[in-house]
């Protein structure tokens, strides 16, 4: 683990946002090597609610770290299929254990915990950065997980990667609309700035997680956030 680049993360986000996750927590969680001293020495920011709120193409999450609340996925208070501790899907349970996934929080939909709830967590195996969502009655047997990041430094990277876009469209969209007024789309100007913006938000979070970032969870994120930006 290279812990001076832990550091710039923190740093750039705001440490003060930090919270680390406390050494008798951490004790005996089956977690990756390069996630214990990440979580004892930076942990996971828990603000500002805006760098935590995803806006995906049909639903806007917010995402709420728990770095003293770290436990195994079977302790959570959550609907496990009954393949576990596979998830009934053939290509993961080919290696997956779902005994070794620690929660670091959850993923909420906006309009409050509820059946729309995921965790987050992080596999002991692998070391990836996951959603996992409940199981559904319909589908009793299956836990349906979906990968984030290769590990959770890329993680936090790539959500650093996002916090900074959202904070630079922002003072975009001061500069070119009243906050009544729509996004000004067809201002030749708003529009150079806006994809110079974008391109350089794919670039960041490519290098955040370049193993994972082709055909995944962040990149397709920032084409919903182009979306948007030109909406």
């Amino acid at each position: 683990m290279d812990e001076s680049h832990l550091i710039r993360i923190r740093d750039e986000w705001g440490a003060s946002h930090f919270e680390r996750a406390p050494p008798d927590v951490l004790h005996g969680l089956p977690l990756p090597p390069d996630a214990t001293p990440l979580l004892r020495a930076i942990g996971l920011p828990t603000g500002p609610a805006m760098a935590l709120t995803l806006f995906l193409r049909f639903e806007n999450v917010n995402i709420i770290h728990e770095p003293r609340a770290l436990r195994v996925l079977k302790e959570a208070d959550f609907e496990i299929g009954s393949a576990f501790p596979r998830v009934g899907n053939p290509d993961l349970d080919t290696w997956i254990d779902l005994r070794q996934f620690v929660v670091l929080g959850e993923v909420q939909h906006d309009s409050g915990p509820g059946r729309n709830t995921r965790l987050l967590c992080i596999d002991g195996i692998r070391g990836n950065v996951w959603w996992v969502y409940p199981t559904r009655p319909r589908n009793e047997q299956s836990t349906a997980c979906f990968s984030l990041n290769s590990n959770v430094t890329a993680y936090l990277a790539s959500l650093l990667a996002y916090k900074c876009f959202r904070e630079k469209w922002w003072e975009l969209l001061q500069r070119f609309a009243d906050y009544d007024e729509e996004v000004p789309i067809d201002d030749p100007a708003y529009v150079r700035e806006a994809e110079a913006m974008h391109a350089q938000f794919l670039e960041r979070l490519q290098a955040a997680d370049s193993t994972h970032f082709t055909g995944g969870f962040w990149e397709d994120h920032a084409w919903n956030e182009h979306i948007l930006m030109h909406s």
